[in-house]
């Protein structure tokens, strides 16, 4: 196997290094500021990595069926629909067919799994309607949102975070999940490890976008109902 190439690789391993010295300097301060996670990791990595064009939002996700989510840390937004505002705040209401991932954000994926699991619980009941493109070998969007768990710390190993995802309820199970420290990756049909982890998580977002570009979703559904 080939090695990867150095210059990328030096240049993941600062960016997990700077994740993880930002969050060691809020360690002991209070809620407000050491529950910054979700910001750094947002601000830090995912919108200096993807193109400006991309919108990675937080709010709720809900379907046309009227499910909501609940609060979702980031929702990787698919650029070609839209998403609604709340005047003066961040805050978006999100349709499910405008969303390509949903990327939840903790301090330990180990300690706080069972949050975890409740925001994925939320976020799988909904369901999209996509009206994907019929390609040769290109795969359709699932009708579900896709989840992945990003823990600053957690499972040490892949076997370990191998284990956890497996052994958890399928509409509780995210479908990726990352540890930034030591960089464990797994899911989507990938495992990583080190800094590369990192990389193995933009590879998806950038996989789940392409995705959509075959889908032609009926949004008039949310107005309209059922015809």
């Amino acid at each position: 196997m080939r090695e990867p190439n150095p210059h990328l690789l030096q240049r993941l391993t600062a960016i997990q290094q700077a994740l993880l010295a930002q969050r060691a300097g809020a360690v002991g301060l209070p809620g407000a500021v050491a529950g910054s996670e979700r910001e750094t990791f947002l601000r830090e990595y995912l919108q200096k990595v993807f193109p400006a064009h991309r919108r990675f939002a937080t709010g709720v996700i809900t379907d046309a069926a009227g499910a909501l989510s609940g609060q979702v840390d980031i929702a990787v937004e698919f650029g070609f629909s839209p998403s609604f505002p709340m005047p003066a705040t961040e805050e978006r209401l999100l349709l499910a067919e405008s969303v390509a991932l949903a990327v939840e954000v903790k301090s330990d994926l180990g300690r706080q799994w069972a949050e975890v699991e409740a925001t994925t619980r939320k976020i799988k009941q909904l369901r999209r309607q996509l009206g994907a493109v019929t390609m040769v070998d290109a795969p359709g969007p699932p009708e579900f949102i896709p989840v992945v768990a990003v823990g600053y710390r957690g499972y040490a190993t892949l076997d370990g975070l191998n284990a956890r995802q497996q052994s958890t309820p399928a509409d509780a199970r995210p479908d990726g999940l990352l540890v930034i420290d030591p960089g464990c990756f797994v899911g989507f049909g990938m495992t990583a490890t080190g800094p590369v982890g990192l990389f193995a998580l933009a590879l998806v977002i950038d996989m789940l976008l392409s995705q959509l570009l075959l889908a032609r979703p009926r949004l008039e559904r949310y107005v309209q109902g059922e015809q």
